[in-house]
């Protein structure tokens, strides 16, 4: 048997990590990456998939230090929003425990979409390939300043796996404006709206953003916009609902992991 090849600084730790990672079950690494979030807005999306997501749906991986202290994770997690292309979150400022984090959990040249806090962009760029980068600022709704809007032509619903709709229809049935929720967490949910170009700057879009954050809001859940801030009329119609922006930002688009 030849001689080992030298391992790089604290590989010999991650690689003891991620065999004790790969064997837990997904629920002690969740316990484990708990300890890298916040409850706050900033970090709602990233607990929503990480922490809260369909297990079955959901690979998760936390490297840690060799005192067990979690430095940094990467959840893969299929969803709704693309068929195709899972949703990577991460957490973690130290670059080798979330590089390692990255090839222990994604297929390295496949294209996968991804939504992280701005300041991890740097690690992520020196192991990835990045495409479609979009920031957003995050924005949040109190029920002490929420303006809500009543129009008896927003039809709500639930969708089959729980999310709200509310969506205005043409005569001929078609939707001409549509708002509902992107996933829904313990404590926070992310609205999105879509209107029809033709029928914009009628007031359709406000009308059912605001009957979603309505029952968002009664069921003792944050409503979260995240939007570009060059999006004036998003913008302008987020903050007429009462929308705070809170000084946080999501860096979204795809990504794909070099080969090593």
């Amino acid at each position: 048997m030849g001689e080992r090849p030298a391992q790089p600084a604290n590989r010999g730790i991650f690689r003891q990590a991620e065999v004790v990672a790969r064997d837990q079950p997904l629920a002690m690494q969740r316990v484990l990456a708990r300890q890298l979030l916040t409850s706050t807005p900033a970090d709602a999306l990233c607990w929503n998939f990480a922490l809260e997501h369909d297990p079955q749906r959901t690979r998760l991986h936390v490297s840690t230090d060799s005192n067990g202290r979690p430095l940094a994770f990467v959840a893969a997690c299929q969803t709704g929003l693309d068929l195709f292309r899972p949703l990577v979150v991460m957490r973690g400022e130290d670059a080798a425990a979330l590089r390692e984090a990255l090839y222990a959990t994604l297929t390295p040249g496949r294209r996968y979409l991804f939504s992280v806090q701005p300041s991890i962009r740097p690690i992520l760029a020196e192991q990835c390939d990045l495409d479609d980068e979009q920031l957003g600022a995050i924005y949040t709704l109190s029920a002490s300043n929420f303006q809500p809007v009543v129009n008896i032509l927003v039809q709500t619903s639930n969708t089959p796996d729980g999310m709200l709709r509310a969506a205005i229809r043409a005569r001929d049935g078609s939707v001409v404006a549509e708002a509902g929720t992107s996933w829904i967490s313990t404590r926070y949910a992310e609205v999105f709206v879509r209107v029809v170009e033709s029928m914009r700057g009628r007031g359709l879009g406000k009308s059912v953003v605001s009957a979603v954050c309505d029952h968002l809001l009664k069921s003792g859940r944050t409503p979260l916009y995240i939007v570009a801030q060059d999006n004036h009329p998003s913008v302008g119609l987020a903050e007429r609902l009462g929308f705070r922006a809170t000084g946080a930002h999501e860096l979204s688009g795809v990504l794909s992991v070099r080969p090593t």
